[in-house]
């Protein structure tokens, strides 16, 4: 199955998983940069935005027109008063949402957002910060791919643009048509498969320790790149 996402700074990924049942609609993340401060910005689907406000606790009570006529609306994060504000903005097919740090109030917000456009896309949503707003040198884009699996179960591809542009190979793992694979340590706490390209590093977690080696073996057939 193949599937193609846009990624927040308006690169887009081709993303091939021969072995898949299923692709779900992706979700894509970023984090912008403000006066020392960062802002992790997420977009998907209604079913993302609904997801995350249902395991964070948080209701969107409040809106605000921004000004370049775009809605954003807000409500307190977990329902804390004294925690920081969750936020979401429509743009086209996408919701655009993240959570801020107490210290971000809403007017702090709407001012930082005044300085991104944000356009609507099929495959996704592309901003483009300007001012005193940057992408954080420190993080990537990356999009979070659910892959349902033949066997019936399922994983989650983290999938992450290498800052460089190019991944400097590892010398390690085992050479795959779409780059070199690796699997994490038996006794990491985490398991996972990694598969580095020449534009990403794929990360395959499987739902269940169970699946590791279904998710290897997927992982081994993957083919990310940019479109």
């Amino acid at each position: 199955m193949r599937t193609t996402r846009r990624l927040h700074n308006g690169e887009t990924l081709s993303l091939e998983v021969p072995t898949a049942a299923g692709l779900p609609p992706s979700a894509t993340i970023s984090v912008l940069s403000h006066d020392g401060q960062e802002l992790e910005i997420n977009s998907g689907s209604t079913h993302h935005l609904e997801h995350y406000l249902s395991t964070t606790g948080s209701t969107l009570t409040d809106q605000v027109q921004l000004r370049a006529g775009l809605t954003l609306r807000h409500g307190r994060f977990g329902g804390d008063p004294a925690s920081g504000l969750a936020f979401a903005v429509a743009v086209g097919g996408h919701e655009v949402y993240g959570f801020t740090t107490p210290s971000l109030d809403l007017e702090g917000l709407t001012a930082l957002l005044a300085q991104v456009q944000i356009q609507a896309g099929e495959t996704g949503p592309v901003l483009t910060p300007g001012g005193s707003v940057t992408w954080s040198p420190f993080r990537t884009h990356d999009v979070a791919q659910v892959v349902e699996l033949t066997s019936g179960g399922h994983a989650l591809l983290d999938i992450r643009r290498t800052r460089s542009g190019v991944t400097r190979p590892s010398g390690g793992g085992l050479k795959v048509s779409g780059g070199r694979l690796s699997r994490s340590a038996p006794d990491d706490r985490a398991q996972y498969a990694v598969l580095e390209t020449a534009s990403f590093v794929v990360y395959g977690i499987p739902g269940t320790v169970a699946d590791l080696d279904t998710v290897a073996s997927t992982l081994g057939q993957v083919r990310a790149e940019l479109a």
